[in-house]
């Protein structure tokens, strides 16, 4: 019960610090932005988020196990890991129609500029994915206890399947931060352009 209370004050104080970065990026300069840009950049084309996008793509959902919970954990995971997929591939094309160029530096001018409410709405969708992977991580004590009450054939199936929740967890929460702060940085830079 300890460590939920700590996880569910680490994932709330996290969130505050992405939406207050987003205040104050709202007050930096085009240089300070750029300069930002240039550091997020590496970060997504980091060896650490190259590996995690690798093991997105190995993690498979497993079968039901019968015990609800486990169940339920497992294919909301697979629904978060999905949409990070999807955001994947959004947030490049994003940041591509917002600066100019893409992230590898290729510049694109021929494409037409997000709005500020599809930049918002992605930020929105993706702090609300965080905030479901701040209520799953709170829920894996119960869960655990539920796999150890349940009868000696589940027992297998719902340890696969919790083990297969952890991993999507673990790898969604760094993977969407990032991904905010990008989102952040590009309504940043569309707001300082006067462009939205």
């Amino acid at each position: 019960m300890f460590k939920t209370t700590i996880f569910r004050s680490v994932i709330c104080l996290g969130l505050i610090l992405v939406m207050q970065q987003n205040c104050f990026a709202q007050q930096k300069t085009k240089e300070e932005l750029k300069a930002e840009r240039e550091v997020l950049k590496s970060e997504m084309k980091s060896k650490d988020s190259e590996d995690r996008k690798a093991k997105f793509e190995k993690l498979i959902e497993p079968k039901t196990s019968g015990i609800a919970s486990v169940d339920d954990l497992a294919a909301s995971s697979t629904k978060m890991l999905l949409a990070t997929k999807e955001m994947n591939v959004l947030i490049p094309e994003m940041y591509k129609r917002t600066v100019g160029e893409s992230v590898d530096g290729i510049e694109d001018v021929t494409v037409k500029k997000p709005s500020f409410d599809e930049l918002a709405t992605l930020g929105l969708n993706i702090a609300n994915q965080i905030k479901t992977i701040g209520e799953a991580s709170a829920s894996l004590t119960g869960i655990a206890s539920d796999i150890k009450s349940a009868g000696m054939m589940q027992i297998p199936k719902g340890t696969k399947s919790l083990n297969f929740s952890k991993d999507v967890l673990s790898l969604l929460l760094p993977e969407l931060s990032l991904n905010l702060k990008v989102i952040n940085n590009l309504i940043a830079t569309l707001k300082s352009s006067n462009n939205y």
